[in-house]
């Protein structure tokens, strides 16, 4: 858990390393399970093996007890009164070997119930290691499946930067069409402007050789409206046609009133 929180704690790191230190941490995790688990079934094994050690001992000296048991009242059986001293003797021998036997017994009979406790003990802790087994699976399918939708995320959002940079990249050859026909206008309006600044020099050249040619240095102004000229002369041209045709329709009055008058007279 303080891992997890110093990993949360660094704001450096990015999406991708996180998932990958937190997936490190979740097999890391699974792992120590699996090898704690490992190791109390191994320790389980063994205990089975010396409780099985231990009831083969505890039968064998009940065997062990028995026989002497029997032995002993076979020989109750068969001696006499006379040989009570002898047998007291043996009897003495017999009854310690069956005190320690016995007592053996309860030893054995306590360190049965011992083992059985520290079995019992054990597969609870099994049982634990299980369940903390499956819940770290369960972890580790809920940050597979973080994981999953962080991929998700990070190729959405790949799709989306590499959308964007096609966009731009378009953008960049318009800029570069559009930059490229700004720099053509600005040549044809430049070549435009040279051509106006030839034509107005023959322009003033065209009025300085026809103030030379009219002799107009002294009695006109030194530059003559050729424009105003040539609009004076069209507008002069149409009075002179307006007099024209009203020349005409007067002598055809004219003539209208001479036949008239003749015919009145």
């Amino acid at each position: 858990m303080l891992m997890e929180e110093e990993i949360h704690s660094q704001n450096h790191l990015d999406p991708v390393d996180f998932n990958m230190i937190t997936e490190h941490m979740g097999d890391f995790n699974t792992s120590a399970l699996h090898r704690k688990l490992m190791s109390k079934v191994e320790a389980l094994r063994i205990i089975r093996k010396e409780l099985e050690q231990f009831r083969t001992e505890r039968d064998q000296f009940k065997l062990m007890a028995e026989t002497l048991q029997l032995r002993y009242s076979a020989l109750t059986r068969n001696n006499g009164y006379s040989g009570c001293v002898s047998i007291d003797g043996n009897k003495s021998s017999v009854a310690s070997i069956l005190h320690e036997t016995r007592e053996r017994n309860i030893k054995l009979t306590t360190e049965v119930e011992s083992l059985k406790q520290k079995l019992s003990e054990l597969r609870g802790d099994i049982e634990l290691l299980r369940s903390s087994s499956k819940e770290g699976n369960c972890e580790k399918t809920q940050m597979d499946m973080a994981d999953d939708t962080n991929n998700s995320e990070a190729l959405q959002w790949k799709k989306e930067r590499s959308s964007f940079i096609c966009h731009l990249e378009n953008l960049k050859k318009k800029n570069l069409q559009l930059a490229f026909d700004l720099k053509t206008l600005i040549d044809e309006k430049e070549d435009i402007i040279s051509e106006r600044d030839a034509y107005k020099c023959k322009a003033h050249r065209l009025n300085h050789a026809l103030l030379n040619a009219l002799n107009a240095n002294k009695a006109h102004p030194q530059f003559l409206d050729i424009d105003g000229i040539l609009l004076e002369n069209k507008y002069l041209h149409e009075r002179l046609k307006n007099f024209e045709s009203e020349l005409d329709i007067t002598k055809q009055s004219l003539t209208k009133y001479k036949n008239s008058c003749g015919k009145n007279c």
